[in-house]
């Protein structure tokens, strides 16, 4: 093959650049004589030398690309048992692409925690371990939170971390895919001397929330520090909350931004109240017709009574008027009132159990040759502790369809007299039949939403290093095998759609018993009891068990993952320069992942005749993902030190140079080249300037590559609606093309209050996302103050062929913002009323993503004797992390640009500044917070929101810590201390990084004993 080729090709000619250099060194830079006692010196001082993320090669000075750095102890002093959230204390990290907290950002994963790097997406941000890969328990179903690998970082506990290290951008050369945002090191701690034992609880002001965490850890060096052995085991015990638990915050009782009513200057206020549907309650709403029951908070095709009052079943079962909340400018929304309280249903935070154990051990066989390695078993068991409920509502299918009105008797024996002929009085006066009626219904009570996901994870890495001498020069060796596989099991309690309608079809025997009415035929797939009991759906919670037992179904999902990872790497010194040896890295990795969905036989559905598949409850058919790649990598990485602060050079203090390359054949993708260059240059001692470039990719996952077509329901901001045809990158355009597909003027589109069905899916054609990215910055050290280091970097990330998993708002404004002729024109359609009744959408590599920051660090070591005091005073540690963005889009096409900055999750200014005072045994840790101000919708103009801008937000946490003996400590932490709450006007808000504001107020205390 060629391409490997030209790989190395590449590689020896930037090998080359150090001689080059050499030759160019002005007069008077003479180079040192190589001698032994020369190069001992340097050995001596190379063992104080590390090895940093984003590079092979350890080094003492400043890197080219900006790293940012959480130490084990910063974790502690937060009391954090997660290090996915411990990373949102970092202004670099946004939403976890998946977490424990919020809204489940996919059906089959729950409890994972994912990174997710300057928000560029957790697919993009490489995790590693140790400087290894780690596999991911990731759904490859379409219906997952991240189409990746991303790590699961709740699968590592936070007591086995040393640091965590994030490079920005310059990953992709070194380590291979997705490190597009960058790469996140988790590296554990090493030769770990004793025993310990931490324990901790936490609970929030309001007394729910409550978190039970432990934690051992206990190493032994052996055969006279020769080798180590440590052993971690972790258990955390986490309380789930729904939104409910905070209904005036987040749930069915929060203020939110609607659409306003005509007349108003602005297309969307702030309602008080909660948003409510009038489409359907939760007990259940009656109507003569197939369609929906209230509109514009008059009575529609519900039943009313003599005084045209709309009516819905109370909690008992009995007719009651319905409540109007305030109008808003959708039919179908009201602020409060008797609709469904939608906000009240979902999960705010993850219901959990996590057991780990880690295994690590290094051993010197000789002082040449060593051999380390780690061993990974966990079981993490988390539940999304509410959902959606199963819908029963005309705008989302035909009565007596799946989700569509409910058609029940009027003989319904669990009607009441006096209910039963309300309805028939109603359906005689609409000139409809006497004998059926229609009912809508939010099932709360049947189905809710939860699920509970059980992940295993088992993961072996086991490596030798050496390092020899050749002549003078100093050369060393690596060879590391990592194979982990992760398996994920869902299961949940679903509603079966034909045991449903059997318990519907309720009636009275002989015996005056109500039954069900016979003749019915049960599911094919086995209910929780096969025996069918008459459903009592009038009114809420009134189902009997039996009932429950015979129209719900346990369905499972299975997701198996394996990654195997074998390295190889030979590095040292190769020439002198006058800074000293330039040294450099060839290397070889080989990769092979799998995955492997299973729907389960209740998601995948019952097989038809004409080989198309049938769902058995609310869930479309599901296929099953199965997909497979491997990769051949040869690297290589060159660090030239060219001038160092003793060849005294005017101007010049340090000038330091690097690069790197890898050639990556992918079995799917094909070939690929990756790159880096750049250079630190200090031109005086205590100010140094910082560079680099760097070409980075990303391969398409098993999920994008392999995922069969299925079906999926979405909302959309349909651009031909009133509120949406001023917008985009033409209105003119938009509006003109809206007009001409025969869409009428003040379009009110039902799509985006309320899902339409469509069809997605994989597409095996699609190929590397690309990246060009680069870093420019500098770091002070000033000598006059010791121990301050200031450093600010910009960061510039560009990038094209982004595989974008193409949204029914990008199909259609790619339709009307372009011309009627796009072929994107043909991927939906409309019923005569202009309504959108169906959807192709897909994986196309059509996307592309501009971010632009400054990202700058504070940190300040200062022994108070400095101050004059006593050297017994102790010490202040200052750090301050800061993120300025000044751009960040995204765009399908040439379609408008989807602004990421500005929303909540990615405020235009973001800090964290922290304090920590140490005296002997004592520790005081204040930490403060800080999100600028953002938008509801960036994609807007202000003068479209009564309340546009979210305010700033500030909040502080503090925790003190005690050594009570030399064995024994405490620590006693509060989070919000000042119980800040969401900022106005609560709208549009990112919930994970705003939790500390939901929960308000919370404490935890934690108590550790070590030898």
């Amino acid at each position: 093959m060629r391409e490997p080729k030209q790989g190395a090709h590449s590689l020896q000619l930037k090998l080359l650049i150090g001689a080059a250099l050499c030759s160019l060194m002005p007069a008077g830079i003479a180079m040192a004589q190589t001698t032994p006692s020369d190069h001992a010196d340097e050995d001596k001082a190379e063992a104080s030398t590390i090895v940093v993320t984003g590079s092979r090669i350890a080094t003492t000075v400043i890197t080219a690309q900006p790293i940012t750095r959480v130490t084990g102890e910063d974790i502690a002093k937060r009391g954090f048992t997660n290090l996915g959230m411990a990373l949102l204390d970092q202004p670099a990290f946004s939403t976890p692409g998946a977490g424990p907290v919020g809204t489940a950002s996919g059906s089959f994963g729950a409890g994972q925690t994912f990174a997710n790097l300057y928000d560029l997406g957790s697919q993009r941000t490489l995790t590693l371990v140790n400087g290894n890969r780690f596999v991911s328990p990731a759904s490859s179903s379409i219906f997952g939170a991240v189409a990746g690998s991303p790590v699961d970082l709740s699968q590592i506990a936070p007591a086995l971390v040393d640091r965590v290290e994030v490079v920005s951008v310059g990953g992709a050369p070194i380590y291979g895919s997705d490190a597009i945002a960058g790469t996140v090191n988790v590296i554990l701690k090493k030769n770990y001397q004793g025993f310990s034992v931490n324990a901790s609880q936490g609970i929030s002001g309001k007394g729910d929330g409550h978190d039970f965490n432990a934690s051992l850890l206990a190493g032994k060096n052996f055969a006279d520090g020769r080798g180590n052995i440590a052993v971690s085991v972790f258990y955390d015990r986490q309380d789930g909350m729904t939104y409910a638990d905070r209904s005036s915050l987040i749930g069915g009782t929060k203020p939110f931004t609607g659409t306003a009513l005509p007349g108003n200057s602005y297309t969307h206020q702030l309602y008080y109240g909660g948003l409510h549907y009038n489409l359907f309650t939760n007990t259940g709403i009656p109507l003569f017709a197939d369609d929906i029951p209230i509109y514009k908070g008059q009575p529609y095709a519900g039943i009313s009574n003599a005084a045209g009052q709309a009516l819905y079943f109370n909690n008992a079962g009995q007719l009651t008027p319905f409540i109007n909340g305030q109008l808003t400018g959708s039919g179908v929304v009201q602020a409060g009132g008797s609709g469904f309280a939608i906000g009240n249903y979902d999960n705010f935070l993850n219901d959990s159990e996590r057991l780990q154990g880690t295994l690590l051990g290094h051993f010197d066989f000789t002082d040449h040759i060593h051999f380390n390695g780690e061993v990974w078993l966990g079981r993490n068991y988390a539940s999304n502790t509410a959902g959606q409920p199963y819908y029963n509502t005309a705008q989302f299918n035909s009565a007596g369809e799946t989700n569509g009105n409910l058609i029940l008797s009027t003989a319904n024996p669990y009607l009441s007299a006096a209910d039963r002929q309300t309805i028939i009085s109603n359906l005689a006066a609409n000139g409809m039949p006497t004998d059926t009626f229609y009912l809508t219904r939010a099932n709360t009570d049947l189905s809710s939403g939860f699920y509970r996901t059980r992940t295993d994870l088992m993961r072996f890495v086991g490596g030798l290093t050496g390092d020899f001498n050749a002549g003078e020069r100093n050369f060393g060796w690596d060879v590391t095998v990592n194979y982990g596989r992760s398996t994920s099991s869902t299961a949940s309690r679903e509603l079966v759609n034909q045991n449903f309608y059997n318990a519907l079809n309720a009636v009275t025997n002989a015996s005056g018993q109500i039954t069900c009415a016979p003749g019915y035929t049960s599911a094919n797939y086995p209910t929780i009891s096969s025996t069918c009991a008459p459903l009592n759906i009038f009114g809420l919670g009134n189902a009997s068990q039996a009932a429950l037992n015979y129209i719900t179904a346990n369905a499972y999902t299975h997701q198996v993952n394996s990654q195997l990872d074998v390295q190889a790497d030979v590095k040292g010194d190769l020439i002198k320069l006058p800074g000293g040896y330039a040294k450099g890295v060839v290397g070889y990795e080989y990769r092979r992942e799998s995955a492997f969905f299973d729907p389960g036989a209740f998601f995948r559905g019952e097989l038809q005749s004409d080989g198309s598949y049938l769902e058995y409850g609310g869930s479309v058919p599901i296929t099953q993902v199965s997909g497979k790649f491997h990769t051949n990598e040869f690297f290589g990485e060159l660090n030239a030190p060219v001038i160092a602060p003793d060849n005294e050079v005017p101007f010049i203090s340090r000038l330091d140079l690097n690069a790197a390359v890898r050639y990556v054949k992918h079995s799917l993708t094909g070939g690929f080249t990756s790159y880096t260059g750049g250079g630190t240059y200090a031109p005086v001692k205590g100010f140094t300037l910082r560079g680099n470039f760097t070409r980075s990719f990303r391969a398409p996952a098993i999920t994008e590559l392999f995922a069969p077509n299925g079906s999926t329901f979405e909302l959309a901001n349909d651009p031909c609606d009133q509120r949406f045809i001023a917008q985009g990158n033409n209105p003119a355009a938009r509006a003109a093309n809206c007009a001409a597909a025969g869409v009428p003027a003040n379009f009110t589109s039902n799509v985006v209050d309320a899902t339409a069905k469509g069809t997605t899916g994989g597409n095996p054609n699609l190929q590397n996302e690309t990246a060009n990215s680069w870093t420019l910055g500098g770091v002070l050290q000033p000598k006059q103050l010791p121990g301050l280091e200031i450093s600010a970097d910009y960061v510039n990330i560009d990038i094209r062929n982004e595989i974008a998993s193409l949204s029914l708002t990008d199909l259609m404004s790619a339709c009307y913002d372009s011309s009627l002729s796009s072929p994107f024109c043909r991927t939906f359609t409309r019923d005569s009323s202009s309504q959108v009744t169906s959807f192709a959408a897909g994986n196309f590599n059509i996307g592309q993503e501009t971010f632009r920051a400054l990202q700058g660090n504070l940190k300040y070591h200062l022994p108070l004797e400095r101050l004059g005091l006593s050297s017994s005073a102790g010490m202040l540690d200052l750090n301050v992390n800061y993120l300025h963005t000044f751009r960040h889009y995204y765009r399908v096409g040439e379609g408008d640009l989807q602004h990421k900055l500005g929303l909540s999750q990615n405020p235009a200014n973001t800090f964290t500044a922290t304090a920590n005072y140490t005296r002997k045994s004592f520790n005081w840790m204040v930490q403060g917070i800080y999100y600028g101000s953002s938008k509801v919708n960036p994609d807007s103009p202000d003068s479209d929101y009564q309340y546009p801008t979210i305010h700033a937000y500030v909040t502080f946490n503090t925790s003190i810590g005690v050594d009570a003996t030399k064995n024994i400590n405490f620590r006693f932490l509060v989070n919000n201390v000042f119980n800040r709450g969401l900022p106005f006007p609560y709208s549009g808000l990112d919930y994970a990084r705003y939790y500390d504001a939901i929960m308000g107020r919370s404490f935890r205390v934690t108590a550790g004993v070590k030898f």
